[in-house]
């Protein structure tokens, strides 16, 4: 049936609607000027700029403060040591077997020289791990990870140009070297009762060096006559110009260092380069640092 309003429609079902025509001409898609891209990659750039410097110290942060945390695990481990054995400290010699690497531990037997040179990546880090093992500390931590700091690299170095694994080191005056009287010490802590004062007495460090492992304690040279003492082993810089050090009550703390010549020597020597002894200032607040929490017996503070 015909209703009156097709006419006006065109349409003979009124419940048809009529689909609108597209045009013939369809408007084009708007495109990006050459300012406009140059503008937007210039914007991206001035923001990376300012956002990866904030990532990288983030970190590096990150870091520092997860290497704190290894190392109250391994001061944890040592005073567990300590329990055992009549409070007594780890040795650096026990008998016939000298705890050569870092002052606690037997070194990795495929290093060679010293630097596993010719040996594999993978070799050389299954030897370190085996070698940590083999610790007496290892019963206490049961993860070679704890005794690596993530901002130390020198893992991912080729053997026998900078390769290592291992960050910590006992400080010589904690059960140290008796090398040259404990290096002009005269005396270490080797038990308890060595012990003035725990909360100021270092134990371990970061250390750093560019063989396969860290060799011997960390050193100085110590001069008993006047309470000084010459820089030889330098400090190993994973957090940008700071590095951690433990103490005999069990607390971590961070040092950053104000003295230049030691920032960029220990800046070098944590790339697994070689240094030793460097030019760092013999006064002022990082040598003071040193030289109060090297403590042994007999020791006291320069006037």
């Amino acid at each position: 049936m015909f209703h009156p309003s097709a006419a006006k429609t065109g349409l003979e079902n009124p419940h048809m609607i009529r689909q609108p025509q597209l045009s013939q001409f369809p408007t084009q898609a708007h495109a990006f000027t050459l300012i406009e891209m140059l503008v937007t990659i210039l914007i991206i750039g001035i923001l990376a700029a300012i956002l990866l410097p904030v990532l990288a110290n983030a970190k590096k942060a990150a870091q520092q403060t997860y290497c704190i945390n290894n190392m109250h695990e391994f001061n944890l481990a040592l005073r567990m040591y300590a329990d055992d054995n009549l409070n007594i400290f780890i040795p650096f010699v026990n008998g016939s077997v000298t705890y050569q690497a870092g002052g606690y531990y037997v070194p990795p037997t495929l290093a060679g020289n010293n630097d596993f040179s010719g040996v594999s990546s993978t070799a050389a880090l299954q030897n370190c791990e085996q070698a940590l093992q083999n610790c007496l500390l290892f019963p206490y931590v049961k993860n070679t990870k704890i005794f690596v700091c993530p901002g130390d690299t020198r893992v991912t170095l080729t053997p026998g140009n900078g390769f290592a694994y291992c960050t910590y080191s006992k400080t010589q005056n904690f059960a140290g070297d008796a090398y040259d009287n404990y290096w002009g010490m005269g005396a270490n802590c080797e038990k308890d009762a060595d012990v003035d004062n725990p909360v100021q007495t270092f134990d371990i460090v970061e250390d750093t060096d560019w063989r396969g492992y860290n060799d011997g304690t960390w050193v100085v040279t110590w001069d008993l006559a006047s309470s000084s003492f010459t820089w030889i082993d330098p400090l190993a810089m994973y957090h940008v110009n700071a590095n951690n050090w433990g103490y005999l009550d069990g607390h971590v703390a961070s040092h950053a260092w104000q003295d230049q010549a030691a920032v960029a020597a220990g800046q070098q020597a944590a790339k697994g380069q070689q240094v030793i002894g460097f030019p760092a200032a013999t006064t002022g607040p990082d040598y003071d640092f040193v030289q109060s929490g090297l403590r042994f017996p007999g020791w006291q503070m320069a006037p």
